[in-house]
C-alpha cells in the first residue's frame, strides 16, 4: 500500500488542510472586524463635552436641587458610580440626567431630604470603579444607596468579562461592607448602535450580553440588586434609536435616560425600604389584567395637580414603551428581534412592564394623583 493510501497519514493531510483553512478565516476575519472598528472609531466621535453637574439635596417636591454645603444635614445618601452612562453624557439638562431622575423620584416617594453626589467617570471601565469606591471611602462619603452603571467601556476596552464582572462584584461588596445599600445597571447592549458595521455590531451585542448576566451573578453574590438594561432596553433602542440617542449616536439622550432611570428607581425604593416587596399576588395575572394595569398607570400619572412629577413621567415614559412595543408586535413579529435577526430571540418588555406596574401600584405620588371616586348615593 502507497503512502497515499495510507489511512492515517490521508488524516493528518486533512487535518492540517483545515487548521491552515481554519487559521486563514481567523485572520480574514480578524482583519474584516479590525477595519470595521476603526470605521466606528471615525464614525463615533470622542466625547468633547463634559456632563450636567447634578449634586446637590433634593427636597420633596423640588424641581431642582440645593448646592450642598457643609453643616447641611440630609435624610439619604445617594452616590451614583460608573462609566457615561452613570454620568448622564448626552442629557439635554442637568434635571435629566439618570441620578438626578432617580433622587428626585425617591424624595417624592419617600418624603426624605436626599443627597445626590455622582462620582461617576466618562470613559471608565470596570478597572476604574475600584478607585471610584477608595476616593468616596476617603472621603467618608458613606452612601446610604449606591447605584452603579458600567460594563460598555470594557467591551469596547477588550477587557475579558469573567475579570470584568468580578470586578463589579467586588466593588459592591466593598459599598455592602460600607453599609450602603447597591443597585447596579449591568451593561447595556451595544448591538444598539447603528454607526457600527455588521458583523462587529453582533459581536458588541454577544459580548455585552455575556457580561451583563456575569454582572448580575457576581453582583447578587456581594449583596446588591442588578437591573438588567439590555434585555428590556433594547428593543425600544432598536425601533426608535434616533430619537433616544444624543448627537454622537453612542450615548442616550434625556429620553433614553428616561427609561434607564425608570427601569432603576423601583429597585432603589425597595432597597432603602421605601417600598415593600411586592407581593406575588399582587402583580396583573394574565394579558387582560396587564393591560388594564397600563391603561390605570397611564390615566394616573396623567391625572391631578402632579402630573408633573418625576415619577409621573418615568411611568408614563415606560407605559408608552411597553404599548409601543406590544402593538408593534401584531404588525411584525421580526420587528423586535435582537440586533436585527442576529440570534433570533424576541425580546420581552417584563422588566418594563413590572417596573412601570409597580411605580403604578406603589408609588405616594400617583396614587395622590387619581380623582377620588364619588360615593353612589342612596337610592331612591
Amino acid at each position: 500500500m502507497s503512502e497515499t493510501d495510507d489511512p492515517a497519514r490521508r488524516l493528518v493531510v486533512s487535518l492540517a488542510l483545515v487548521a491552515v483553512g481554519t487559521v486563514g478565516a481567523y485572520r480574514g476575519a480578524y482583519e474584516v472586524l479590525a477595519q470595521q472598528a476603526r470605521i466606528a472609531r471615525r464614525v463615533i466621535p470622542k466625547p468633547t463635552g463634559r456632563p450636567f453637574e447634578g449634586d446637590g439635596l433634593f427636597r420633596p417636591g423640588a424641581a431642582t436641587p440645593e448646592p450642598w454645603r457643609p453643616g447641611m444635614e440630609c435624610d439619604v445618601h445617594m452616590m451614583v458610580f460608573g462609566d457615561s452612562l452613570a454620568a448622564g453624557l448626552g442629557a439635554d439638562s442637568a434635571a435629566e440626567l439618570p441620578g438626578v431622575l432617580i433622587a428626585r423620584g425617591l424624595a417624592e416617594e419617600s418624603g426624605l431630604n436626599v443627597r445626590l453626589s455622582i462620582k461617576a467617570i466618562v470613559g471608565a471601565t470596570s478597572k476604574g470603579l475600584p478607585g471610584q469606591v477608595e476616593a468616596m471611602q476617603i472621603a467618608h462619603g458613606d452612601p446610604d444607596i449606591s447605584v452603579i452603571l458600567i460594563g460598555g467601556n470594557d467591551i469596547t476596552a477588550r477587557n475579558a468579562i469573567g475579570p470584568s464582572a468580578r470586578r463589579v462584584g467586588a466593588a459592591v461588596h466593598a459599598l455592602r461592607e460600607g453599609g450602603s445599600h447597591v443597585v447596579v445597571g449591568t451593561c447595556p447592549d451595544l448591538g444598539i448602535i447603528k454607526p457600527v458595521p455588521q458583523p462587529l455590531r453582533s459581536v458588541m451585542a454577544t459580548l455585552s450580553r455575556r457580561l451583563a448576566s456575569a454582572q448580575a451573578v457576581q453582583v447578587r453574590k456581594a449583596g446588591g440588586v442588578p437591573v438588567s438594561l439590555a434585555e428590556t432596553l433594547a428593543p425600544e433602542f432598536h425601533r426608535r434609536g434616533e430619537s433616544l440617542f444624543s448627537p454622537d449616536r453612542f450615548h442616550p439622550n434625556s429620553a433614553g435616560y428616561e427609561l434607564s432611570a425608570g427601569l432603576l428607581l423601583p429597585a432603589v425604593c425597595v432597597a432603602l425600604g421605601v417600598w415593600d416587596e411586592a407581593p406575588e399576588e399582587s402583580a396583573p395575572q394574565g394579558a387582560e389584567e396587564a393591560a388594564a394595569a397600563l391603561t390605570e398607570t397611564e390615566a394616573a400619572a396623567e391625572a391631578g395637580p402632579h402630573r408633573d412629577s418625576v415619577v409621573a413621567r418615568l411611568t408614563t415614559r415606560l407605559t408608552d414603551f411597553v404599548r409601543n412595543h406590544e402593538d408593534a408586535g401584531d404588525q411584525d413579529e421580526n420587528t423586535f428581534l435582537h440586533n436585527e435577526n442576529v440570534d433570533g430571540d424576541p425580546e420581552n418588555t417584563g422588566d418594563a412592564r413590572e417596573a412601570a406596574d409597580t411605580l403604578r401600584r406603589r408609588s405616594r405620588i400617583l396614587r395622590l394623583a387619581r380623582p377620588a371616586r364619588e360615593d353612589p348615593g342612596p337610592a331612591d
